[in-house]
């Protein structure tokens, strides 16, 4: 018969000198867990808009809702010189015309009284070449003030034309322009949503908080408990059979010669 048999079990558990603290600290986390639930933030947590950002904000849509008055008169202006308006009836024609005019006319007198003078000279005065030298200048007359109101007609024409043709390629531009207020207008009213945004963030933000509180604190409470520190010390007890140990003893002491009994008794003794 062989000796006493024997089970081992080995079971791991924290330093004793770490027991006290981790006690402790799981007694307080429990303590904050059955705590009521603790309150939002009470303050805002989103900065306002300032009442210069504010003032800001209404002029920029009071302006962009109005708009330039600069813009529509340069648009207006635009549209009559598209539309031909300034090719004729230029109000300062007049006043480029009557100079040369004057110039020809004087000349025109000068002219008629050289041939009156001439003609008297010559006994000829009243005459039908007198006549026909008046008729002559007053023809000049006539041609030069047609030909400088001619001139002068082509010369406004042309010019007008060309600020026409400019204005015409200036014209998407200025088309172009109404959409600056638009633009101020959209980004008056996407600042205004901003500040809308973060209100209703932070309104999210709060709700959130509360909704998840409990399970953040049970969470917090749980990570606490299994988050304990363990090994500290292994300890390996020995469980054994004395019943056993005492047969293997007598059959020793009868081996070697010893009372049976006192070999049962060593052999429970040392199992």
């Amino acid at each position: 018969m062989s000796g006493g048999g024997g089970s081992t079990v080995t079971r791991t558990e924290l330093d004793p000198n770490v027991v006290p603290y981790v006690q402790y600290g799981l007694s307080e986390a429990k303590n904050l867990y059955q705590q009521p639930l603790s309150g939002y933030y009470p303050g805002q947590t989103y900065i306002g808009p300032s009442a210069q950002t504010q003032a800001a904000l209404q002029a920029t849509q009071a302006r962009a809702l109005g708009g330039s008055p600069l813009t529509s008169a340069a648009q207006q202006q635009a549209f009559q010189t598209v539309q031909g308006n300034y090719l004729a009836g230029n109000p300062f024609f007049e006043g480029a015309y009557q100079p040369a005019a004057r110039a020809a006319q004087t000349s025109f007198y000068d002219a008629m009284q050289q041939i009156g003078s001439q003609a008297s000279r010559a006994g000829r005065y009243g005459s039908g070449a007198m006549g026909q030298l008046q008729d002559r200048a007053s023809g000049q007359l006539a041609q030069t003030l047609a030909d400088t109101a001619g001139k002068l007609a082509y010369e406004n024409y042309a010019q007008e034309r060309a600020r026409q043709q400019a204005m015409i390629g200036a014209a998407p531009s200025l088309a172009e322009a109404d959409y600056s207020d638009i633009n101020r207008l959209l980004a008056a009213g996407q600042g205004a949503e901003q500040y809308q945004q973060a209100a209703m963030e932070a309104d999210i933000a709060k709700y959130n908080y509360l909704q998840n509180q409990p399970q953040a604190r049970l969470q917090q409470y749980l990570s606490a408990a299994y988050g304990s520190p363990m090994g500290g010390q292994t300890i390996s007890p020995t469980y054994r059979n004395p019943l056993a140990g005492a047969l293997g003893g007598a059959a020793l002491g009868q081996a070697t010669g010893q009372s049976p009994a006192l070999g049962a008794v060593l052999g429970g003794l040392l199992g």
